[in-house]
């Protein structure tokens, strides 16, 4: 399949765009999504040691 060059340029840009995107979330949710998998370990090891 032959696309053109602008076509092509555009793409490009939107996953440039869609990493920063990305990037910008990861980083605001990082420490979140870390805190809830934290409490759920804990959650588990309760319910072994009971």
């Amino acid at each position: 399949m032959i696309q053109k060059k602008g076509a092509t340029m555009a793409r490009e840009e939107a996953l440039k765009i869609g990493k920063v995107i990305a990037d910008n979330w990861w980083t605001n949710n990082r420490p979140i999504i870390l805190s809830k998998q934290h409490i759920e370990k804990q959650k588990a090891w309760q319910q072994i040691k009971k």
